[in-house]
């Protein structure tokens, strides 16, 4: 963090403080969790905020967090997404699950990073770097709460008033609708749904797709492999129809290194991986889950879990 963000040394405490303090005014329970993770570990509080509101904690400013997000109604419902971080985080994968109720893909010391639960709802997350960040929850605690919501509604009126510290663009969908969110501490605007019976797919990376949004987009710190991602996406949807397909197209290489399962890394390019990723089937409840690349990677893992 520091290495990174110099300026906030002086502030990092303070600033950890603030928004520990509205996460337990937002998220009861979810930081209940999180004072349970602090004593066991022996860790302060201000790390495990660190740990888990790291991209936003740095207003915004971190270029090498990735991830695509696709949902789609086509012959099967499905929701899924690749999780691109730092390369020195992907042996901290993990599971979370609540047998029969809900599953999260996390990293060790985090409430979840995406998730999806028993009655069909699923939330996954793609980074965006604005410029209006300020002091609010770890955004972890929202996708964990959002896996207690029972519908829809509940899980997009929980995105709309919980105030964010920065921006991501969030997959809410429960196999009948799908919806795109761009959410800023200050804005929140759809940049993209399916609903009712109507087929499609709807894609997103880490740039801004709504017009409110790009005004206040930080351009600098924007992902360097975000545009290319997108467009594969766009260019391969027609080809998805079922769990197995979004499975094959997000541990896909076309366009390597700017591909949508990446593990590049230079100077010249964000330092980022695909650490894993997730492809839950709303019709079958079925979550598979990986960690690393099947291509790639000697430590390769993958699960598939059942929401029945």
């Amino acid at each position: 963090m520091l290495e990174r963000s110099p300026h906030l040394s002086g502030e990092l405490n303070a600033l950890a403080k603030e928004q520990w303090e509205v996460t337990q005014k937002e998220f009861p329970l979810e930081s209940q969790e999180l004072q349970g993770i602090s004593q066991g570990a022996g860790i302060p509080i201000s790390d495990l905020v660190i740990l888990n509101n790291y991209t936003d904690f740095r207003d915004i400013t971190l270029p090498e967090e990735g991830c695509s997000t696709v949902g789609f109604s086509q012959k099967e419902h499905v929701s899924g997404q690749t999780w691109d971080m730092h390369s020195t985080a992907k042996n901290y994968i993990c599971t979370i699950e609540r047998p029969g109720d809900w599953i999260a893909f996390s990293l060790v010391g985090c409430l979840g990073m995406m998730g999806a639960n028993s009655k069909g709802l699923f939330v996954g997350v793609n980074n965006m770097n604005t410029t209006d960040a300020r002091p609010g929850v770890l955004w972890p605690a929202f996708i964990r709460n959002c896996l207690l919501q029972n519908n829809m509604k509940a899980m997009r009126d929980l995105m709309k008033k919980t105030p964010f510290t920065g921006a991501h663009n969030y997959l809410l969908s429960d196999g009948k609708s799908f919806e795109h969110w761009e959410a800023s501490p200050t804005k929140k605007f759809m940049a993209s749904k399916i609903e009712g019976s109507k087929k499609g797919v709807i894609t997103h990376t880490n740039h801004c797709l709504t017009q409110e949004l790009q005004n206040i987009e930080e351009k600098l710190s924007q992902n360097s492999t975000s545009h290319e991602r997108f467009s594969l996406l766009e260019q391969m949807k027609d080809g998805l129809q079922t769990s197995e397909d979004l499975i094959a197209l997000l541990q896909d290489h076309t366009g390597y290194p700017k591909s949508l399962c990446g593990h590049f890394q230079s100077g010249a390019q964000d330092p980022s991986t695909t650490c894993g990723g997730g492809v839950f089937n709303h019709d079958t409840l079925e979550f598979y889950l990986w960690r690393g690349c099947p291509r790639e990677d000697k430590n390769f893992k993958d699960i598939r879990l059942s929401l029945c």
